[in-house]
């Protein structure tokens, strides 16, 4: 198997016409001129990083979504390097522990991060700005960026089994871990999902919102790329500008969390309530989404409100792949497997196993172990957190808690580390979250354990408000009628909004800290 950088040279042999990148801030590259650029660039990356030890070199990429991140970052593998996606909304301390840990010999970055970079990273290091605004002293210019007539190096050994980037991992527990993304586990990844979706062909038209540093962002614009398709990049999401991109640029696919499909609904209900044309989305043919199941309350406003096909996708960075998929056919009101992941994907074995790592029956809860192809091989540098990652023969411990059904659905209860342990007994919170989130009164909710003098630890539901106004002692006598007693919140406090990562996963580690009184949420 060969690498993306092959990608890019087929797909400019083959299609050369078809327009390949475009972005919000007025940049577009055909697949010729994306094949072009990236050897261009590549030269004068080559010559920036003569000094260090060549091929091999990483290079921080501090930068929001554009397609000139996506040019460098092909540019840095064409000329050997690596490039490190670290996620730009990091604090200085954050960003200072990710650098230490991938040891960068450059770093690339919109030029509004520098004080951030400078900040994190005061010694001296080639520095390179790839986007946006003015370019500061010491920096260079990554637009001008670019080798002497025939510098351009020869093409590395670039194979399915090498690195293509680093992706840090979010840092919602412990310290920062960085993942090795490999060519050809990411080619197999989305080669497979495009043609589990089947009707991606050449000039589809892709929204990409997802940050680019997560492998969700990467991921969705590598699968464009091989299916020869056109991405347009938004920057940062804004629901007016995604429902205007998707009437304006016939938008055929875009891949969000659920929290920012409520937030599209809700543009498309704030239009039609200020008697506002209703935008044509009669383009859109598919919506993906992870990171949580879809509440059937919002799927109902989705699909009312966009009219296509919804599909789950299931998975991890380690994955390098989804692990399952819940399919469009799953997608109605009402259905019995809307709360699972899906069936398996192709590729993959799982288990669920107890604690002492014995396999469990159907329908029983237990951690999810994988095993596949595109699984990685290990943390970046790390064989402590490599060791404790892997189970006997190569299986890698989720940290998820699953059941598995006799149909082949598989169900992620929870994460084990947010596990309630109640007076002896073990509760879920996605189980309770699920159960809230029918209630008209609720908009979003987050579940998480807090200290009981009795019982060890109590149910704590966080919840975001519908119009629809409940008192807590209202949303708790509901609970009651649908789970068991131990199950059901002991406490409600509400809140305008939940702490988020960029993918949307509510970060329980902030709400817990407000608990512990340490912060506000």
């Amino acid at each position: 198997m060969q690498s993306w950088i092959h990608v890019i040279e087929w797909r400019a042999n083959t299609r050369p016409e078809l327009t390949a990148l475009v972005d919000d801030r007025g940049a577009a590259y055909t697949y010729a001129q994306l094949r072009a650029e990236t050897e261009r660039k590549a030269g004068g990356w080559a010559r920036l990083l003569s000094g260090g030890n060549g091929p091999g070199d990483i290079v921080a990429v501090v930068a929001k979504n554009s397609a000139d991140f996506l040019v460098h970052a092909f540019a840095l593998m064409r000329a050997g390097a690596t490039p490190a996606f670290v996620n730009w909304r990091l604090s200085p301390r954050e960003l200072a522990e990710v650098l230490t840990l991938v040891e960068p010999k450059a770093i690339a970055a919109d030029a509004e991060f520098a004080g951030l970079v400078s900040a994190a990273w005061p010694g001296p290091l080639p520095r390179v700005v790839i986007g946006g605004g003015s370019v500061p002293d010491g920096w260079t210019d990554g637009a001008t960026l670019a080798g002497r007539s025939g510098s351009v190096p020869p093409r590395p050994a670039l194979t399915g089994d090498a690195v293509l980037a680093l992706v840090h991992t979010s840092g919602t527990t412990g310290r920062a871990k960085a993942i090795p993304l490999r060519h050809g586990a990411l080619m197999m990844s989305v080669a497979d999902f495009a043609i589990e979706i089947g009707d991606q062909v050449a000039g589809s038209h892709h929204l990409q919102i997802l940050p680019l540093f997560h492998l969700g962002g990467f991921g969705q614009c590598m699968q464009a790329i091989l299916t020869a398709g056109t991405v347009y990049i938004h920057t940062a999401f804004n629901p007016a500008a995604v429902i205007d991109a998707i009437e304006a640029d016939r938008i055929e696919f875009f891949t969000a969390g659920p929290s920012l499909i409520d937030m599209l609904v809700a543009e498309i209900r704030r239009r039609a309530d200020d008697g506002r044309q209703r935008a044509d989305l009669s383009s859109l043919r598919e919506i993906a989404y992870g990171t949580a199941p879809i509440t059937p309350s919002s799927l109902t406003a989705a699909l009312d409100a966009f009219g296509c096909r919804f599909r789950q996708i299931y998975g991890n960075t380690e994955s390098q792949s989804m692990i399952s998929l819940l399919a469009p056919e799953d997608h109605q009101p009402g259905h019995p497997r809307l709360g699972s992941a899906g069936r398996v994907s192709f590729g993959w074995e799982v288990r669920i196993v107890d604690p002492d790592g014995r396999d469990l029956g159907f329908e029983e809860a237990g951690e999810l172990l994988i095993r596949g192809e595109p699984l990685f091989s290990g943390y970046w540098r790390d064989p402590e957190a490599t060791a404790a990652a892997f189970a006997e023969g190569g299986w890698y411990r989720t940290g998820d808690i699953g059941t598995l059904t006799a149909d082949g659905y598989l169900y992620i209860l929870d994460r084990a580390k947010d596990m309630i342990i109640s007076g002896g007994e073990n509760i879920y919170p996605a189980e309770v979250e699920a159960v809230l989130a029918r209630h008209p009164a609720v908009a979003d909710v987050a579940v998480l354990g807090r200290q009981d003098p009795t019982w060890g630890e109590a149910v704590h539901a966080v919840i975001i408000p519908a119009s629809e106004a409940a008192s807590a002692e209202e949303i708790i006598a509901w609970c009651r009628d649908q789970l068991a007693h131990f199950k059901c919140p002991k406490s409600v406090e509400f809140t305008d909004a939940l702490p988020r990562t960029t993918t949307g996963k509510v970060l329980k580690r902030e709400l817990r800290a407000h608990l512990a009184g340490q912060v506000r949420p």
